[in-house]
């Protein structure tokens, strides 16, 4: 057993890596990870190296909710910076779980995995037990439908390349989910 940790610790670090920007935060999922590996009963795990990933996968989901919560908290008392363009990104990506959470069931798992932790189409196929190309649909058809949704929340403003340049809000008093600094 001990050889087949050591064998899956540097891989599953780098799985982490990918989906956290935050190289310490990553390294601490790992270990948690493993933590939760040394509490289970291993003799009952068919497939330790499936397993170890499906935790990954929930850990670094439960992470991004703990940010989430966070960055709310920060948005309610930062000060708004209109000339900063360069935040337009930054700001409207809080408001991406909201809409994700507006979605029907079936696109939300999907459109979190897909979408925050950028996890590849297939591996989520593989993980959610479930036809590549219904991955591939369903994400699509979540990506249009999120599109609605921020078209009837935001004005966006992009680049040549996509690239968000700006945003504003189409209608104050509407709350369509996002956390927008009014101060």
């Amino acid at each position: 057993m001990q050889n087949q940790i050591i064998k899956l610790y540097n891989p599953l670090l780098g799985y982490i890596k990918k989906r956290v920007n935050n190289s310490e935060d990553a390294e601490d999922l790992t270990q948690e990870v493993f933590l939760k590996l040394s509490k289970t009963d291993i003799d009952s795990i068919k497939n330790v190296r499936n397993w170890v990933y499906t935790i990954a996968k929930n850990s670094i989901t439960d992470y991004y909710r703990k940010k989430k919560v966070i960055l709310e908290e920060l948005n309610d008392h930062s000060i708004e910076n209109d000339s900063d363009n360069g935040n337009a990104i930054k700001e409207m990506s809080s408001c991406i779980m909201t809409f994700i959470q507006q979605l029907p069931a079936d696109y939300q798992d999907i459109m979190v995995l897909s979408e925050i932790e950028s996890i590849p189409q297939k591996e989520i196929a593989q993980q959610l037990q479930l036809n590549y190309v219904t991955v591939r649909s369903k994400i699509q058809r979540g990506r249009k439908k999120m599109k609605v949704l921020f078209k009837q929340c935001c004005s966006i403003e992009q680049g040549t390349r996509g690239s968000i340049l700006g945003y504003e809000y189409l209608n104050k008093d509407k709350n369509c989910g996002c956390s927008e600094n009014t101060d």
